[in-house]
């Protein structure tokens, strides 16, 4: 089937199909979908099972997957609603963002001067900060950060090794 035919069923969806559709393309089961909309997994079938009939008996993994694709293109942030909506903002006092409210990325082109998103991280230590280090040290972290990795997956393999020995 073209996928413009595809195109123009998924643009003809009642809201209760894209419903059933959208949760299905994020990975939900029937039975998960049914849950959340509380309503009976049947009638989630049913409502996807509508639109694989329009689509001449399209198998659900491909229609979902389809879905995605017309998803991605036609829900686009500049068309329709942005799909992180329903995420919860940071905001660095605790609390949520407001749906009006505008982020102001102040950082972007602060290279090598202390940002306000520094005195937020939890993580690091008081006295060390990122922008505190030279692009020497920065390099140096980051390679001694592979390093590490490397060395633990080299680590994980011989232990793996040791035991298919053991049990071979």
């Amino acid at each position: 089937m073209p996928k413009h035919a595809s195109d123009s069923v998924f643009d003809g969806l009642t809201a209760k199909q894209f419903e059933a559709l959208n949760l299905a393309a994020n990975g939900f089961t029937s039975k998960e979908i049914a849950r959340k909309l509380e309503i009976s997994p049947h009638s989630v079938d049913k409502r996807i099972d509508a639109v694989r009939a329009q689509l001449d008996a399209m198998p659900r993994q491909m229609l979902v997957r389809e879905f995605r694709d017309w998803n991605s293109r036609c829900q686009s942030t500049t068309g329709g609603p942005s799909p992180l909506t329903d995420q919860p903002l940071f905001d660095p006092n605790g609390g949520a963002q407001s749906a009006d409210e505008t982020l102001v990325f102040g950082d972007a082109l602060a290279f090598g001067t202390k940002t306000n998103w520094e005195e937020y991280s939890r993580w690091q230590r008081p006295e060390i900060r990122p922008s505190d280090l030279g692009v020497g040290r920065r390099l140096l972290l980051v390679l001694a950060a592979a390093f590490l990795a490397a060395a633990a997956f080299v680590l994980v393999a011989a232990a793996g090794n040791v035991l298919v020995d053991m049990l071979g």
